[in-house]
């Protein structure tokens, strides 16, 4: 089942629990899980968990990324991005290395940043710094305000 979001990104669902739909136990998806309905236990997944409007969770959840637009009890761990809607509500603890709250979205936990696992950019996260061999390559250019008339 594919879900388009009002930005057009596709969302490839492997796991849906509908909005009349009471699950208590376990889940482990290697793709996404929506939740409309209503979970106890503990969700896992390799992609995002999307709880929706209505959905209420019980349950830890470890996922790459959570949105949250229902009610969770419990804690949150999203390797990539955490977002609460205006609608969302997380009673416990999470952990994310980005995390939104909408305006209106409420929290009552700690949040903890994590760092992120890889990044796109890993000469800006190592720090950059001249060698030795590169300084003999840099002139230095004089101070202008040494070079102005004294008076």
């Amino acid at each position: 089942m594919k879900i388009k979001n009002k930005k057009e990104k596709s969302l490839s669902l492997d796991t849906l629990i509908g909005a009349n739909t009471v699950f208590e136990g376990s889940i482990q998806s290697e793709r996404s899980v929506c939740v409309e309905g209503s979970i106890r236990g503990r969700i896992e997944a390799q992609g995002e968990v999307v709880v929706g409007r209505q959905g209420k969770v019980e349950a830890d959840i470890y996922a790459d990324s959570v949105v949250v637009g229902g009610q969770i009890i419990g804690n949150i761990n999203a390797r990539s991005r955490l977002e609460i809607t205006a609608t969302g509500r997380v009673t416990g603890d999470v952990e994310a290395t980005k995390i939104t709250v909408a305006e209106g979205g409420m929290v009552d936990g700690s949040f903890k940043m994590m760092e992120a696992v890889e990044s796109a950019y890993p000469q800006l996260e190592s720090g950059l710094s001249i060698e030795e061999s590169d300084q003999s390559n840099i002139q230095s250019t004089p101070d202008p305000i040494e070079s102005l008339p004294q008076a």
